[in-house]
Parts: structure tokens; C-alpha cells; sequence
């Protein structure tokens, strides 16, 4: 039975998961909780990082550290950066960039990337239990985007479908590992002027959302 790793920053983003496992064990790293047990016929481990692109870095070790899972997904909410990505749309990410750091600074300093490129057989997987889904780069930064301007401008410099704060970090520490990666994203705002109203209303919503993808995609992944 493969083993997989589930990371998320906020309770809402995993409450669903932990819901439905089975013969679970509760284990705390650096002050948050991993629930290691069994869901949908797949051993899991589901992590709670907290938000922020050190958090997600740091609790992705721990988990590839501890536990070797032979994946790892990174499941939670997001802005849209696409007219064409509206609220509770799920985004595949094949590929994730930072959206905060300067690209020459991803150039001249190693082990840093432009971007990060998820597993081609993780992405036919979602797409396959996902088929309304997005497909296409995911967009990490530590702020939460809000307002029309700032979403333009990370649009136009990543080309990405979406933005978050924690997916980049993941593919970065899981790429340097060498451990196959995912990040699933529903989107909870548009990550405009509207956010701030948005967010508190359809954050739970999207996020219940993604835990009902994701629990289509465990047993395929447990294969």
C-alpha cells in the first residue's frame, strides 16, 4: 500500500479528510498536529502546515523526513488570477512558481528554480478524477492578494491561474527531495477588490469542495 502525504495550511482545508479516516494516530511535529491512519483504502499521513511559505517548506520536510511518503498533495484554497477560473473551479497545479521573489534571484542562487514542475502521472491521475478541472501553473507568494491591481500584476508576471501562499513551497522542498508532488486548489475568491467579502463566505465552501475531489482521487492514487 502506498503511503501519502497530505498537506494543508488551515483546519478548514483538512477537517474533511481527518473526518473519514480510519485507525487514525495523532502525532505532533514542531507544535501541529499529523493524523497517520488509513482513507479510502490508502495510508495517509494529512499535516497541518499552518499558512506561509516557511510553515508549508518546514512541515514538508518533517513529513518527507519522518514518514517517506511515496507522494505528497498539497490541497486547500486559492485566489483566481483568470476570468476564466470562477469560485469553487479546481485548479490543477503542473506547474508552481513564487510570485514574490525576483526572477534573478531564481537564476544566479542555487538550489532555487523558475518553476517547479508537478508529477506528470499525479496530474493525469487529478485530471482523470477531476475531468471539469483546470490544468495549468499555480502562483505562491506570502500575501494575501486582494485587491484588482495587485492580482493584475501577478497575472502578467506568472501567467498562473491562481495564487496562493503555500503550493510553491511544497513543490520546491518535494522537488529538491526528489518525492513526487500535487497541489489541488479550489478557488475560494477572485483575489480582487471582492476578496475580502468573498473570502470569509465561500473559504469553507471551496475547501470542502477540494476534500470531495481529492477523496475521489485516493483510490486511484493508492494503486
Amino acid at each position: 500500500m502506498k503511503t501519502i502525504g497530505i498537506i494543508a495550511a488551515m483546519e478548514s482545508e483538512m477537517q474533511g479528510l481527518v473526518a473519514k479516516m480510519e485507525n487514525v494516530q495523532v502525532h505532533t511535529h514542531a507544535s501541529l498536529p499529523y493524523y497517520c491512519g488509513t482513507l479510502c483504502g490508502a495510508s495517509v499521513i494529512v499535516c497541518l502546515c499552518g499558512v506561509g511559505k516557511v510553515n508549508a517548506a518546514m512541515h514538508t520536510q518533517i513529513l518527507i523526513d519522518r514518514y517517506a511518503p511515496d507522494c505528497i498533495i498539497q490541497n486547500g484554497v486559492a485566489g483566481s488570477l483568470s476570468n476564466e477560473v470562477s469560485c469553487f473551479d479546481i485548479v490543477i497545479g503542473s506547474e508552481l512558481v513564487y510570485h514574490d521573489m525576483q526572477s534573478w534571484v531564481l537564476d544566479q542562487f542555487e538550489p532555487l528554480q523558475q518553476s517547479y514542475q508537478a508529477d506528470a502521472e499525479l496530474v493525469r491521475i487529478a485530471s482523470e478524477s477531476i475531468p471539469q478541472a483546470h490544468i495549468g501553473r499555480i502562483a505562491t507568494g506570502d500575501q494575501f492578494v486582494s485587491e484588482a491591481q495587485h492580482r493584475a500584476r501577478i497575472a502578467q508576471q506568472t501567467h498562473a491561474l491562481c495564487t496562493e501562499m503555500e503550493g510553491c513551497a511544497v513543490a520546491h522542498t518535494a522537488t529538491l527531495n526528489e518525492v513526487p508532488f500535487l497541489v489541488l486548489r479550489s478557488i475560494s475568491d477572485m483575489a480582487d477588490g471582492s476578496a475580502q467579502v468573498d473570502f470569509p463566505t465561500f473559504a469553507q465552501k471551496a475547501a470542502d469542495r477540494a476534500v470531495e475531489l481529492l477523496l475521489q482521487m485516493l483510490p486511484a492514487l493508492a494503486q
